[in-house]
């Protein structure tokens, strides 16, 4: 289960008459992985004859589609259907409403351009009306000018104070309740902008052609309504366009796209005058699939099973069940194993949530997990990592649930104190007085919590360590024995440890731990050299990451503990209880949200870095067979 997908190498020779069917029938079935590779004696490969006339209808049909689009009121999902090429060829020529399509368009930009003009104009029009009886037309003189704006009526004491200053002749007029102001002076080489703008005044540009500004309204207005009619006739013209052209389209590109795809393959092909020459990987069981096609073609093509040597690397496909999915999603985008490295996927799929149930640690947050997981997934339905994410979190309330029983944690309350809670409340207090049990209390017993998560980590790192043997061992034997010296290397340190430092077993265990770790030291130094030797003290280090389960998890103890401090809900409490029942629940999903999180980064850095770097060297290439689209139905 924990192998990869065994996979087979292809060669596949045919006559070149006959490759666009052969091409069309492994393109339709997807099975076949197709490689460039260059062949002795064979001419490199170049895509088939009609690649261009294709490739010349696409940029067509693409430059149309962008524009149908465009103008579209259509907004469900179409799903295109597959064409015979040359019909797809003989339709789109026959497409010929770009240049309708361009005009129309170009009307439209313009016009919109138009519309928000006038409208533009029309507010600053409007703000003209309380100069009713003012032609705007005749304002400007040989020797007077004048300024539209707008200022405060606060502020307008401070500009005639300017104006007095610097204009020998101006008049300032602003109708009451309003902020639109006129002033009109005598024309000067003065810069007046610059002048009224240090008063507070803010310019409005009149519109040219302006005389009264109830006469200006009318016209704006009218020419506006205009434009926007001729506008929406425009875009009721496109929208009837894209209606009735869009489906067809899209099925062209579609077909036309599989048909350039399938064009552009032969370019990976070794060529002669009359024959063709390919290789691809396919899996091994799909080998007789392809045998059955080839076979079709009789005597005009044929398939050899090609054996590859351990220097070549197939790609790579995992083969887990599907309960292993979120957990294969890891594999994949933390370095996805070479062909021919173990699958970490299942061994993901017990060590993530145990280590992630040991932070965790409480049977009530375990079930606030699946709550939190199911509402994520809702959310997110469309997102592949949060998909993975939120299923790996539903592993992990069951073992959070498992080590809220061991470690006796139920909503941060022992079961004792949550029987006495609840006998407050005038409820049966169930099993005996002090409860049925004593667990593993994380907080009184950290010492205890830490030599468990130690001793965890020597045995999850010691399988990574059997694991990277097994890897190695068909390709290195002396790599794998070094794996094999370093589990010595954890045995021998425990050892004497445990013996001499912390007096936890007899003195003469130390004295083996330390033979075993002399003797794996060496093995270090003559198959991985210095460097093997150096890396000893950083294993330490390793096993000591693992004391991150009990501290972290701790932290969570202590914060549920002083939630339910404040605001466990109680009798006594009384109108309190109205405040303290909700802020109970709410505090306690932050900390289970909090929890999870903490421990889905802190036990994947332990699985995905500690662990996995000890087996697993990645760098595989993901399988990507030859075949159609997969948003098309087949």
């Amino acid at each position: 289960m924990m192998r990869t997908v065994e996979m087979q190498k292809l060669r596949i020779f045919a006559l070149r008459r006959v490759l666009p069917g052969l091409i069309a029938s492994l393109h339709r079935i997807g099975l076949l992985e197709i490689n460039r590779e260059d062949f002795k004696g064979f001419e490199g490969g170049r895509p088939l004859e009609f690649y261009n006339v294709v490739s010349e209808q696409l940029v067509r049909l693409r430059a149309i589609n962008a524009m149908l689009e465009k103008t579209s009121s259509i907004r469900k999902k179409y799903e295109p259907k597959m064409l015979e090429v040359k019909e797809a060829l003989r339709l789109s020529k026959e497409i010929g409403i770009e240049e309708k399509l361009k005009a129309l368009n170009s009307e439209a930009g313009v016009k919109e351009t138009e519309a928000n003009r006038l409208r533009n104009q029309l507010v600053v029009i409007k703000k003209l009306i309380p100069f009713i009886g003012i032609d705007f037309s005749k304002l400007e003189t040989k020797t007077v000018s004048f300024r539209m704006g707008e200022i405060a009526p606060e502020k307008l004491s401070v500009l005639k104070e300017i104006l007095d200053r610097e204009l020998p002749v101006y008049n300032l007029a602003q109708p009451s309740g309003s902020k639109t102001t006129l002033i009109l002076f005598q024309k000067t080489e003065k810069n007046v902008d610059q002048m009224l703008s240090s008063g507070g005044f803010t310019a409005l540009e009149v519109p040219p052609g302006t005389t009264t500004p109830i006469q200006a309204k009318k016209m704006s207005e009218s020419a506006l309504s205009a434009t926007e009619s001729r506008l929406n006739e425009v875009r009721t013209e496109l929208n009837n366009i894209s209606k009735s052209n869009i489906g067809m389209v899209k099925d062209l590109i579609y077909s036309l796209e599989i048909e350039a795809d399938r064009a552009e393959i032969a370019s990976r092909f070794g060529f002669s005058r009359s024959i063709a020459v390919f290789e691809g990987w396919i899996k091994k069981k799909d080998v007789p699939a392809i045998s059955e096609i080839v076979a079709k073609f009789s005597n005009d093509a044929m398939l050899s099973e090609i054996v590859f040597s351990h220097e070549e690397m197939p790609p790579t496909v995992l083969g887990n069940p599907k309960v292993a999915s979120p957990f294969e999603w890891v594999t994949k985008n933390y370095s996805l194993p070479n062909y021919y490295e173990l699958d970490p996927s299942i061994l993901y799929m017990i060590f993530i949530p145990l280590l992630l149930g040991m932070i965790v640690g409480d049977f009530i947050y375990g079930i606030f997990a699946f709550g939190i997981a199911y509402w994520l997934a809702k959310k997110f339905q469309k997102s592949e990592t949060m998909g993975a994410v939120t299923k790996m979190w539903l592993y992990t309330g069951f073992t959070s649930m498992f080590f809220g029983i061991v470690f006796d944690e139920w909503i941060g309350f022992h079961h004792a104190e949550l029987f006495e809670l609840l006998h407050e409340w005038g409820l049966p207090l169930f099993g005996p007085e002090g409860g049925f049990y004593h667990g593993l209390s994380r907080l009184n017993q950290l010492p205890l919590l830490l030599g468990i998560t130690i001793i965890v980590g020597l045995v999850h790192l010691g399988i990574g360590f059997i694991l990277g043997a097994i890897n190695e061992w068909g390709h290195s034997k002396k790599h794998a024995v070094a794996k094999i010296a370093w589990i010595g290397v954890e045995i021998g340190g425990t050892l004497a440890v445990a013996a001499m430092v912390l007096s936890l077993i007899p003195a003469a265990y130390g004295t083996v731990g330390l033979v075993v770790l002399g003797i794996s030291v060496v093995a270090l130094f003559i198959t991985e050299g210095m460097i093997g030797v150096l890396e000893v003290p950083g294993l330490m280090g390793n096993v000591l990451s693992y004391a991150r389960i009990a501290v972290i998890g701790v932290v969570g103890v202590v914060i549920a503990e002083i939630i339910n401090e404040f605001f466990a809900p109680r009798p006594s409490m009384g109108f309190y209880l109205i405040i303290a029942i909700p802020l109970f629940i709410l505090f306690h999903l932050v900390n289970t949200f909090i929890a999870i999180f903490e421990a889905l980064i802190q036990g994947g850095r332990l699985n995905v870095i500690e662990f996995r770097m000890k087996f697993l060297k990645g760098g595989g290439r993901e399988f990507s067979p030859f075949a159609l689209r997969s948003e098309v139905k087949q």
